[in-house]
């Protein structure tokens, strides 16, 4: 019990010493995560989750806020007899960041979405779409020097597909982590 209260003392005191500022200015990076599509697909979902790669590029405007492109999987969902459902997403979000000292800081993200869900064939009675929906997201970043840090986070996309009797929409949830480069 003595060695678990001084490991997280000494993790404590890491994250709370000083490193270089994360610095405003441009940057970019890539997640790896687990994209998981909530559709239930006509015949019963066998698998409805999948990894997924994602890369982004931002602009940090002041400690505070940043805006943010990424394009990302988001999810796969396989049906039980055939075919298979896989969304992609493209989005523009505004991030707030609260910097908890010079290295680490938690993420809230909000902006919007626009997904593609590409069916496989021989899924009937549900065909490609297109939705453009609200996107948020919460995560937090390490920075291990003023250019690379390490960031985690949890997603939320909107996304569509079109059925005979007209469209059904689902969410997705992608959880990543990331390595993010400052220019």
């Amino acid at each position: 019990m003595r060695l678990r209260a001084n490991g997280s003392l000494l993790l404590l005191m890491t994250l709370m010493t000083s490193h270089p500022v994360m610095a405003e200015g441009w940057y970019a990076g890539l997640n790896l995560g687990m994209g998981v599509a909530n559709l239930r697909t006509p015949n019963g979902t066998d698998r409805d989750s999948q990894t997924v790669l994602g890369a982004l590029v931002g602009y940090q405007a002041n400690p505070y806020w940043a805006l943010e492109a990424q394009y990302t999987g988001i999810g796969e969902a396989t049906d039980n007899l055939a075919g298979s459902v896989k969304a992609d997403a493209l989005s523009l979000t505004v991030v707030g960041s609260l910097p908890i000292n010079d290295s680490f800081k938690l993420l809230a993200k909000v902006g919007v979405a626009n997904t593609q869900t590409t069916v496989s064939s021989p899924l009937t009675g549900v065909r490609d779409a297109r939705r453009t929906a609200s996107s948020i997201g919460l995560g937090a970043e390490y920075a291990f020097d003023s250019a690379i840090s390490m960031r985690v986070g949890w997603d939320y996309y909107g996304a569509q597909v079109d059925t005979a009797t007209g469209s059904k929409d689902f969410g997705t949830y992608v959880s990543s982590v990331g390595v993010v480069y400052r220019f």
